[in-house]
């Protein structure tokens, strides 16, 4: 069929009168565009699915103020894994699984975190068997952390024993090898530089 080249007596010169805006590149375009090395294409993803992406970080890890962070570190792991990606059409869930897992690993890595400090928190408060370790209790737990490190390898090892594994003197004698008497020396040793360590932070 041979379309009109005239529209109302006026001569267009086109073969329609018709106007399109510029297509909007689908996802797949840009994966392609991107696997290609435009970084600016696969910029143009993250644009068009970073608010869903901020969503679902803070939402799983129970964080917003933590929500960009783990959406960009997400995002960075999916542009370096984008070879793996199957069909480019489902760049959209592919992407925001990413982003779930290092929410996620986020969210294990905080509990791991506070699980530690519960557990020292209760370790020190309830580490007072005897009164010269009250300074245990007293210490402020990040000052005790530091203080510990700074002391002797023997020294952190029989502390350990004593008050943050709630060992008694014959269990850190079994567990050292060591007579009772030595347990005694030791301990008493350690806590006597553990106090000078603390006095220091």
């Amino acid at each position: 069929m041979r379309n009109l080249a005239h529209t109302g007596g006026v001569s267009t010169g086109n073969t329609s009168t018709m106007t399109t805006a510029p297509r909007e590149p689908s996802d797949t375009d840009l994966v392609a565009r991107a696997r290609a090395g435009d970084n600016a294409a696969f910029g143009a993803l993250v644009g068009r699915h970073q608010t869903a992406a901020l969503r679902l970080a803070a939402a799983i890890s129970g964080s917003p103020d933590d929500a960009a962070d783990i959406a960009q570190e997400a995002l960075v792991k999916a542009h370096r894994s984008l070879a793996k990606l199957t069909d480019p059409a489902m760049v959209r869930p592919w992407m925001l699984r990413i982003v779930a897992n290092e929410a996620k690993n986020h969210l294990r890595s905080r509990h791991r975190r506070r699980q530690r400090e519960d557990r020292y928190g209760s370790w020190v408060v309830g580490a007072t068997p005897e009164p010269e370790a009250s300074v245990l209790a007293a210490a402020d737990a990040r000052e005790l952390s530091l203080a510990l490190g700074r002391v002797g390898i023997r020294d952190r090892q029989v502390l350990a024993y004593r008050y943050f594994g709630g060992l008694s003197e014959a269990e850190t004698a079994l567990a050292l090898d060591v007579a009772i008497g030595t347990v005694k020396s030791r301990t008493a040793r350690a806590l006597g530089r553990l106090r000078v360590e603390m006095e220091r932070t």
